[in-house]
């Protein structure tokens, strides 16, 4: 058995370890910024293919604790790369470093890249490439304090890189970070579903994806374990095409998005029609002019954060006009406002029944959950 790492954005690793947990043998380990399981190809290739709120999944090459450069380039020299990398194959080594006394990443990068292409070049006359762009192999060198830890990186680009977007908006959220949204909201998948500030679409589709059991992964050309030499085809094609047969498109889900401009709409009408689904409602329109069509529902809504709107003022305007909006039109709904502009949030003139703290890459945001009742508001 393997021993795996996938990461995930802060705050998302109890979302993650749940997520993963039915599509694995082992029982998921939560720690900092992902989760770890014990398994084998298999569910390597079953948490690629579905996991949704997962980053990169990565395999253990190899562990250990040293006190000086040289003993890194010895520990790293001593492993058997040939088994890993050929001489044909190409590669690339990233590096997060948390240490005081190791806490130059590019120079650990250099010196684990010489001991493993010397390595191989002991055995093999030859030695393997260095490929930035789009290596075969991908590897994680990860140093806490003076513990070393080296993964091969079994995704290649993120997870989040689901396929299904020609374009992708400047300001989109993660498509791993809005899932994750929508599991905390606790969405049935079954009632109505907004985002009225849907931007190119992040949200509503993701919720689509898991109304209608579309795995995140099926719309990807290709994954990094498809490079490696133990790469099972015949096994893959076969979790493909039970995993599109269990698709199920329910017309009766009503998910809808709504957004200012028109072209952040046909954004999200393409990437809708690339995935084959025909009952996802985008509409231009104005958050002063929205009214639900239902009685009740769950909304989810990223609104700016300020860097691109300006100044403060401007924020707590339209923070306002969202608290106001909520109490006359949305009574009977869940609304969720995730946001980066914790300063804004106290103009939205509610009070938040829960407060879940993330991470929007460096940003400090909070998922703030408004059960918007019947009544007066004051």
């Amino acid at each position: 058995m393997n021993q795996y790492f996938l990461t995930c954005p802060r705050g998302l690793e109890e979302v993650t370890s749940n997520q993963i947990s039915k599509y694995i043998k082992d029982t998921p380990i939560i720690d900092k910024g992902g989760v770890s399981f014990k398994g084998d190809n298999l569910d390597m290739y079953m948490v690629n293919l579905h996991s949704r709120t997962g980053m990169h999944l990565l395999k253990k090459v190899l562990s250990f604790k040293i006190n000086s450069i040289k003993e890194l380039y010895s520990k790293i020299y001593d492993h058997s790369w040939d088994e890993i990398i050929t001489p044909d194959k190409s590669f690339i080594i990233k590096t997060k470093t948390k240490s005081e006394i190791f806490n130059n990443s590019s120079f650990i990068t250099l010196k684990v890249k010489d001991a493993i292409v010397d390595n191989i070049r002991s055995k093999t006359s030859s030695r393997p490439s260095i490929d930035k762009l789009n290596p075969d192999i991908r590897l994680f060198v990860i140093i806490h304090d003076n513990e070393v830890k080296i993964y091969v990186d079994s995704t290649g680009d993120p997870l989040f890189k689901r396929g299904y977007r020609s374009v992708v908006h400047k300001a989109a959220l993660n498509e791993a970070l809005a899932a994750g949204l929508i599991y905390l909201s606790n969405w049935d998948r079954k009632s109505p579903f907004y985002d009225i500030m849907c931007g190119s679409g992040t949200i509503p589709i993701e919720a689509a994806m898991m109304a209608y059991n579309i795995p995140s992964g099926v719309f990807r050309g290709q994954f990094a374990f498809q490079k490696w030499d133990d790469y099972d085809h015949t096994l893959w094609i076969s979790l493909v095409c039970k995993a599109k047969d269990n698709i199920k498109i329910d017309y009766d889900i009503k998910i809808n998005g709504s957004d200012f401009f028109q072209k952040n709409i046909d954004l999200a009408i393409n990437s809708s029609k690339k995935m084959g689904i025909k009952n996802l409602y985008f509409d231009p329109l104005d958050i002063k002019d929205f009214k639900p069509f239902h009685d009740s529902g769950t909304i989810i809504i990223n609104p700016p954060y300020g860097n691109r709107l300006g100044n403060q003022l401007v924020i707590n305007k339209l923070y306002k006009q969202l608290g106001d909006l909520f109490k006359t039109e949305c009574q009977g709904f869940d609304v969720y406002m995730f946001t980066g502009n914790l300063e804004a949030i106290k103009s939205v003139g509610l009070r938040s029944k829960k407060r879940i703290i993330l991470r929007n890459g460096k940003i400090d945001c909070r998922l703030l959950y408004y059960p918007i009742t019947t009544g007066k508001f004051t």
